[in-house]
């Protein structure tokens, strides 16, 4: 791998793994199961370790998963909430316990081993007792304050019991996991579905995101639970060891794991695993792992963490739940995109609390590479997602007449929804680029109704109640061609929606219509970064539509945007490393005189950009380059596009951007470090923003101040060891004052 492949890389693996750290800890959606999140991570960790030059203090490989969302007050941890370290075989939990006979020169310490719980971490404070605060992991430094919505668990009491001879402290933060039964996951999703709703993917999500709700009334119904496992900061301190404090939380009549193991050395802890294993599947909440401590917090502190995790834990991931069963057929379904993606039907069989009868196949490639044929024996896996995902197949078992796939064939060479044109394109896949087929017709029902399904979600307008079965009623009905359409849709027309049958009618009914139609007006209020995302226009995600709306007033001026038409024609000069290299096969000789006029032409259209952009183009994830800027404008020029437009405009819908003027920051990148006196991060984030200027997560040389606060760490280090001024909150005013 050459530097440069090396370097492209490791910048495709830290906007992969971004991204996925943001849909799992901000949004409880997850799209791709732990293992394959953990191994995209390990690359990069791998990568950044063999190319030192690439590597970034910002890198998600090297910072606990940020879970804080807004609308709640953030609270600092007295005590730093760390991640773990994941290991999925014995030979890596081996060489964790040899790092650790390194680290404490010793071979003889004792484990704790214990459910690793499949839920939402949170940290727990009691003062004399009492439960004054409940704050969620966060960053890890700060996490959201959800006290109110904690208190609505029945099984987590307000105040510690004091049994036998064990002291209460006066302050202490002990530490858990939120979760939900499968008892109550099964309930809530029957009432989705009933509904019309998309159900939940898997207890984890639902749990998370409910902690996070803002209506009390509605956490209480949810009827969440918790355990706890773990201790922060305790003054005094009351137990000296993870087993002691085990049995402390019980007497004091908290709710605890069912079961931990005291072992001594990684034989006995490897033993334990493989018990606990066998057990999990009885206890109330999700379990995914073991984890394993050193038991004696003398040791842990002996051992001490890394910039992430502590060295002396480490979880263990079982694998994922499999099963055997009979592929009886593969189906195709359209999504928004217009992608043919080919789902299994299976022979019911039971795997992980429920009965699966469909399977994701990914594509059709995935389905030649694993040699897949309809009629074979399967195995499937279900790690987390809505849909378990088909791992192989045995063609020493294959029956007679086993089919292979063909795509094209099986659909008769045209889109299956609405017969229209389908081509193969390339399409974003997980870890990189893929190929697929994808319907060319944009009015295809499948796609109209993913489209308005998508514009109702969360991440998007947040128009709770249309999920894909009232999505695809109001496409069937024609009630809604493009997503803004839903706007004209009555209130009467939608509590009588049927998603039913004629012989088995299921009404839509006036109570959720009525959510729907406060909600879609709600939307109305939302910025343009919002709008954009919702809208579903090529290659703009969550982190494009920001950028979008932070350098657009408006959703005409976006269309028309000056910005992008002079990026686009950037582009087409070509790199300016090509411009300057001498000739080569790869790079024609030009004459002097046209590779001038091409530099000059380049230095002045990086200036205008500069001019445009306020300075703030580079260094952030998904910035805006030539391939947003060409599907931006192509799409809003288009006939989708202009429709939508147009509709909007009808609407009086008009969302205004956060653009940000030249200000007295404008040309200036602000690197934050520590706890502030009295501004949040995120409101030193704002000003800084609003004045013009630029945030990054790591100090280089062209930083211009790094702003710290109590307990900065490396990063102030580094700004002192490159001669970059360092400022505090009262200086950082005045320079805010001009």
């Amino acid at each position: 791998m050459t530097p440069a492949e090396a370097q492209q890389r490791i910048a495709g693996l830290r906007a992969d793994v971004w991204r996925h750290a943001e849909l799992y800890y901000r949004h409880a959606k997850p799209e791709i199961s732990d293992q394959a999140y953990d191994a995209l991570e390990r690359e990069l960790a791998d990568l950044e370790a063999a190319w030192p030059q690439f590597a970034s203090a910002d890198s998600q490989t090297r910072r606990v998963g940020d879970d804080r969302v807004q609308g709640f007050k953030e609270v600092a941890h007295r005590q730093r909430m760390m991640s773990l370290d994941n290991t999925y075989n014995e030979a890596e939990l081996r060489a964790f316990h040899a790092r650790l006979v390194k680290l404490l020169e010793a071979d003889d310490f004792a484990y704790t081993v214990e459910p690793k719980i499949d839920g939402l971490a949170v940290s727990l404070t009691y003062e004399d007792g009492r439960l004054v605060r409940g704050v969620t992991r966060g960053d890890g430094m700060k996490g959201d304050d959800i006290t109110a919505n904690l208190r609505a668990i029945p099984s987590l009491p307000r105040d510690l019991v004091r049994r036998g001879k064990g002291a209460i402290p006066k302050i202490v933060e002990i530490r858990g996991e939120i979760y939900m039964t499968q008892a109550e996951f099964e309930r809530l999703n029957a009432a989705r579905v009933a509904e019309g709703e998309e159900p939940y993917a898997n207890p984890r999500n639902i749990a998370a995101g409910t902690v996070k709700l803002l209506d009390l009334e509605e956490v209480a119904r949810r009827r969440l639970e918790i355990v706890l496992y773990s201790l922060g900061h305790c003054e005094p301190e009351v137990v000296a060891s993870q087993s002691e404090l085990h049995d402390q939380l019980r007497s004091w009549g908290l709710p605890v794991v069912e079961r931990i193991w005291r072992v001594r050395g990684i034989d006995a802890a490897w033993a334990a695993i493989g018990e606990l294993d066998r057990l999990r599947r009885s206890f109330a909440y999700g379990t995914d792992g073991a984890v394993i401590k050193l038991d004696r917090f003398e040791d842990q502190r002996a051992a001490g963490a890394t910039e992430k995790a502590p060295r002396w834990a480490i979880a263990f991931k079982y694998k994922a739940d499999t099963a055997r069963t009979r592929l009886r057929a593969i189906t195709i379904q359209v999504g928004k995109t217009g992608v043919l993606s080919p789902v299994a039907e299976l022979e019911p069989v039971f795997l992980s609390l429920s009965t699966i009868s469909r399977a994701t196949l990914h594509n059709e490639e995935e389905i030649r590479r694993k040699d897949i044929r309809i009629g074979d024996l399967v195995e499937i896996e279900r790690a987390g997602e809505v849909i378990p995902a088909v791992l192989r197949s045995f063609p020493e078992e294959r029956p007679p007449g086993a089919k292979e796939f063909d795509l094209v064939a099986a659909v008769g060479g045209q889109c299956p929804v609405c017969g229209g044109r389908i081509a193969k394109l390339e399409v974003a896949a997980e870890g990189g680029k893929g190929v697929a087929w994808k319907c060319q017709n944009y009015d295809c029902q499948a796609q109209r109704a993913g489209r308005l399904m998508f514009f109702c979600s969360r991440r998007a307008l947040a128009i709770d109640g249309v999920g894909d079965i009232v999505a695809a009623k109001l496409v069937e009905l024609d009630l809604v061609r493009d997503p803004p359409d839903l706007y004209d849709v009555a209130l009467e027309t939608l509590a009588t929606l049927n998603l039913g049958t004629e012989q088995e009618p299921r009404v839509f009914g006036e109570k959720n219509a009525t959510k729907v139609v406060a909600a879609r007006e709600a939307a109305r209020a939302l910025p343009l970064e919002k709008w954009l995302y919702a809208l579903s226009i090529p290659d703009v995600g969550e982190t494009t539509a920001r950028e979008l709306g932070r350098r657009h007033r408006t959703l005409a001026e976006v269309a028309d945007s000056k910005l992008l038409q002079v990026v686009l024609e950037k582009a087409r000069l070509g790199d300016r490393r090509e411009l300057e290299a001498p000739a080569s096969r790869k790079n024609p000789a030009k004459t002097d005189e046209e590779k001038a006029r091409r530099k000059e032409l380049c230095a002045r259209l990086d200036a205008e950009i500069s001019a445009l952009d306020a300075g703030m183009l580079a260094g952030v994830p998904g910035e805006l380059g030539p391939a947003v800027a060409a599907s931006t404008l192509d799409f809003l020029a288009s006939e989708p596009g202009r429709r939508l437009l147009a509709k909007l405009r009808k609407l009086g819908i008009d969302p205004a951007g956060t653009v940000v003027e030249a200000g007295v920051f404008t040309g200036k990148t602000f690197v934050l470090t520590g706890t502030l006196p009295t501004l949040k991060r995120e409101e030193a984030e704002q000003q800084i923003l609003a004045a013009g200027g630029k945030v990054s997560g790591s100090v280089s040389k062209k930083t211009s101040y790094v702003l710290a606060g109590e307990e900065a760490g490396s990063k102030l280090e580094k700004a002192q060891a490159l001669g970059v001024p360092v400022i505090d909150e009262a200086e950082f005013q005045r320079l805010l004052q001009g």
